[in-house]
């Protein structure tokens, strides 16, 4: 059996968030896995090490680390399951959008690639809650041509596309603010934090929220 065949539910775990730090700031480092997981941070590096062996995360510099493309890969397998998870539990049992994300983590690890095409093809969909897309049972991944928040040119209006870092802080200033995936919205200044329209409504966007959110250009 290849050694990517078969993942353990720790792995899977590492190779997810990794990923979701690679996506919200560039890259991941212990700390951030740490508090992210609430695990020690020996604990981190032990398993980063360990993946390390496997060739599915590196090194980029010192206390810096991302996926390699097979561990890339080995991640999207795995988001297929949890996004497909949020989206069963969100249109089936009405799970709110900012609680999705934890309550998916329940039952992610058990999703079957039966239970995955159920459900994608009863709901029709592609993408999670979230706006993130679910990726096929190869790991590739449609790409989105959208762009951080952070970088439009102000003052501009924008569509939200995905929220790629979810923390449940992130999550709920989002939804109490209605800054949710297909918003319309005009963002009015942008720099130490993102000033926009919502609805009428001046919001300011702290930058660490502001980096988890992605937009489409009309």
């Amino acid at each position: 059996m290849n050694v990517f065949d078969r993942r353990s539910i720790t792995e899977e775990d590492y190779l997810k968030i990794v990923q979701e730090l690679m996506l919200y700031k560039g890259y991941a480092t212990l700390a951030d896995i740490s508090k992210s997981l609430n695990v020690k941070r020996q604990s981190v590096r032990d398993e980063i090490n360990h993946l390390m062996l496997l060739h599915m995360v590196e090194k980029i510099e010192r206390g810096k680390y991302q996926l390699t493309v097979e561990g890339n890969r080995e991640a999207n397998k795995f988001l297929r399951k949890h996004r497909t998870a949020e989206v069963l539990l969100s249109k089936c049992i009405g799970i709110p959008w900012e609680m999705v994300d934890e309550e998916a983590m329940g039952i992610e690890h058990g999703m079957t690639e039966e239970i995955i095409q159920r459900t994608l093809e009863r709901f029709g969909v592609n993408r999670c809650p979230h706006g993130n897309p679910i990726p096929d049972p190869d790991g590739e991944v449609h790409e989105i041509n959208d762009k951080r928040i952070t970088s439009v040119n102000a003052p501009i209006t924008v569509r939200i596309s995905r929220i790629v870092y979810e923390t449940d802080e992130i999550l709920h200033f989002l939804a109490m603010n209605d800054l949710l995936p297909e918003k319309a919205i005009k963002v009015l200044s942008t720099g130490d934090s993102v000033n926009a329209e919502v609805d009428g409504k001046l919001v300011k966007i702290p930058a660490y929220i502001a980096n988890a959110i992605t937009v489409t250009e009309y």
